[in-house]
């Protein structure tokens, strides 16, 4: 395995144990995410993708990602209504069912496994999932939920938020045939190398057993639907667009990881069931961190 998966591995147990020993607490959490969200993340955003040159099928990657999300929330959906799940917690396990954890795993383990170039498709790939996310899943959450989230909040969210500018700004500036100047990329490198680590130690800190105790098998369902059906659906869209090397592995890769982080700031502001939520991520996030050691020997295997 790789040295930075190692690094990657050993911050998420230092993370879990910082947490389940109450010498971190969730509000430490909240702002570590925040910085990795708002600073560190649209630094690797930019120099990352600045030196990629995109194929001109790129734009098969944003539609692979609906091509996943849309029939797995389809079916989470009928699943739920077949288990007579209560409102709020039927709009949980649709929620964490339907996001993917890209900033905080996928990202840093695309990197670290696949390089700049596999991230750069990472990120093409959450394009498409991000808008899903603030349109599709975060009205189901406001439906199923007692919060008082509108619609404008979410418009808000996406308008505001600092890796979506960060992207614009890339995929504009190559459009043109330009990169980012020297000077810039040297005060944004050191903070693009903070990402991995930062990400990773929010993972663990992320961790809730309390929670996880009080909904194991709801949501040891919800982690099968979520990896599970995921990577089924990552081979079909794979199939269906044709897609090959470095393109295939990512959608693969990313259509099989953990539910998002972000789907517990989403139920508190909603009003779902974050206790559901809660142990759908922990548990997806503690299967997922046991599959990063074969995920390098998997990546080959899928490029060949």
């Amino acid at each position: 395995m790789p040295s930075p998966l190692q690094i990657f591995l050993i911050l998420f147990v230092i993370g879990v144990l910082l947490r389940s020993n109450a010498v971190l607490t969730k509000t430490h959490v909240e702002r570590l995410a925040m910085f990795v969200f708002s600073v560190s993340l649209p630094a690797t955003i930019l120099v990352s993708l600045n030196r990629v040159e995109f194929a001109p099928a790129a734009w098969k990657l944003p539609l692979a990602s609906c091509l996943i999300t849309l029939p797995l929330v389809f079916c989470s959906w009928q699943l739920a209504r077949a288990l007579q799940l209560p409102r709020r917690t039927q709009g949980g396990f649709l929620l964490t069912t339907g996001s993917i954890n890209s900033v905080y795993f996928a990202y840093p383990v695309i990197l670290t496994t696949l390089g700049e170039e596999g991230l750069a498709h990472a990120v093409l790939f959450d394009l498409g999932q991000t808008t899903l996310t603030l349109t599709v899943l975060y009205a189901l959450a406001v439906w199923h939920g007692e919060g008082s989230s509108t619609p404008a909040s979410t418009a808000i969210r996406l308008l505001s938020s600092p890796p979506v500018w960060a992207l614009a700004c890339i995929l504009t500036l190559k459009s043109l045939g330009l990169h980012l100047p020297s000077w810039l990329l040297d005060v944004l490198t050191p903070l693009h190398l903070t990402t991995t680590p930062l990400a990773s130690l929010v993972l663990g800190l992320s961790i809730s057993f309390s929670a996880v105790r009080r909904t194991a098998r709801l949501a040891a369902l919800g982690v099968m639907v979520r990896m599970g059906g995921g990577l089924l659906l990552g081979f079909a869209a794979v199939f269906l667009l044709g897609l090959t090397g470095v393109e295939r592995v990512v959608v693969m890769l990313v259509a099989a990881m953990p539910s998002a982080v972000n789907s517990m700031i989403f139920a508190a502001e909603t009003g779902l069931d974050e206790d559901l939520v809660a142990s759908i991520v922990a548990l997806s996030l503690c299967l997922g961190m046991a599959m990063v050691p074969w995920l390098p020997g998997l990546a080959v295997m899928l490029l060949e």
